[in-house]
């Protein structure tokens, strides 16, 4: 990726809880349209460092930046795909899609355009009219992925997307999103804890560390798409990661 200003910049995020300090001063950039990963060690935080990243959850210190402004939800579109399905079942797989948009005042006939573009990417179109109940887990995760690509988000933030899916499902829906972020262009931080994952679809991969957490390092993928598991080079990251995580 070429080099440019940073879209988001986070410095000395820190989290606190009473005495326990679950966020350490953590700082990064996300380049405009970049998908940055984030792997760490199971309890490192990574949830409680997306719900303060989204302002979900208020941070004891440091900032957190979008082109420049500090972050505001109210001024900014700030997008999250959670790990549990969050589709409103009274409302129509297109509505579902639609909500966000309806949140934000984005007019009615652009709301319905961005609604029809995302929906025949990711292959709703021919389910728009039915409802939550009436479809699979996988066309439950799309719609909330859609919801949240809909609108076009200053970040994008995924806390495990896919993990509750079978094997086939997730990669499935891997390719899907790499997809939709190439088509859409939008900033992404997707938080796993399957390195495999964080390889086949980042252009860099943050690992934290245990708590107190920290960037512990950052490791770049400058891999071609569609990446290969069986690619030596993609296995070297793969490993790489691991070993970073192992010996916490």
């Amino acid at each position: 990726m070429p080099e440019q200003q940073a879209k988001i910049c986070v410095h000395k995020l820190t989290k606190r809880f009473g005495e326990l300090t679950v966020l350490d001063e953590i700082s990064f950039e996300i380049r405009a349209g970049e998908l940055v990963a984030i792997v760490g060690p199971t309890g490192c935080g990574k949830t409680t460092f997306l719900n303060t990243l989204s302002k979900l959850m208020p941070a004891t210190a440091g900032q957190i930046l979008i082109d420049g402004e500090e972050a505001d939800p109210k001024k900014h579109n700030i997008s999250y795909v959670f790990q549990e399905p969050t589709c409103l079942p009274w409302r129509t797989v297109r509505d579902n899609v639609a909500y966000g948009m309806e949140v934000k005042r984005v007019p009615y006939r652009e709301r319905m355009e961005r609604t029809d573009k995302i929906m025949e990417l990711v292959g709703l179109s021919s389910c728009a009219g039915l409802y939550p109940n009436q479809v699979s887990a996988s066309m439950i995760q799309r719609i909330a992925v859609s919801r949240a690509f809909a609108v076009e988000p200053d970040l994008l933030l995924m806390d495990e997307p896919y993990g509750q899916l079978d094997v086939k499902l997730r990669y499935y829906l891997e390719d899907e999103l790499m997809h939709l972020w190439e088509k859409l262009q939008s900033t992404v931080l997707f938080v796993t804890h399957n390195i495999e994952e964080a390889v086949y679809v980042a252009q860099r991969i943050l690992v934290l560390s245990a708590k107190p957490t920290k960037v512990k390092a950052e490791i770049p993928v400058n891999l071609p798409r569609p990446r290969s598991f069986l690619d030596p080079a993609f296995m070297e990251i793969r490993r790489e990661v691991t070993e970073l995580i192992r010996w916490w």
